[in-house]
């Protein structure tokens, strides 16, 4: 694959990406005002199943300590973050060395603990 090849990908790839977020934030803030009201939280898992990297995009209606976790399909501990003191945000996880398999992303936050799952098909 060509360099310029490999720089168009990137570029659609992060279009896309770009193009989730904001739809997922237009849904969020459209969709949820009274679940924020209620004080709830609210996070999604956005890539492809080939992705490179998985990004979690987390949103609240108050600060709030937030331990993301990622368990492969075994139950072991792939990846952990904890970020302090935010009401959102989005974070990365690289998988470009993780075998394929379906992967469980865990969110504890002063809400509770939520799960939700994803399919990684590395390209081969």
């Amino acid at each position: 694959m060509s360099k310029q090849s490999k720089t168009i990908t990137t570029m659609k790839n992060l279009l896309i990406a770009f193009a989730l977020v904001l739809t997922s934030t237009f849904a969020f803030a459209g969709n949820n005002d009274n679940e924020a009201a209620k004080g709830k939280s609210f996070f999604r898992v956005i890539g492809n199943a080939n992705a490179e990297t998985y990004k979690v995009l987390y949103m609240a209606n108050m600060d709030s300590k937030v331990s993301v976790s990622i368990y492969n399909e075994a139950g072991v501990l792939v990846a952990k973050s904890t970020i302090k003191d935010k009401d959102g945000f989005m974070k990365p996880f690289r998988f470009e060395n993780m075998p394929a398999g379906e992967y469980t992303v865990v969110v504890k936050d002063g809400f509770g603990v939520t799960r939700k799952s994803f399919t990684h098909a590395p390209a081969q």
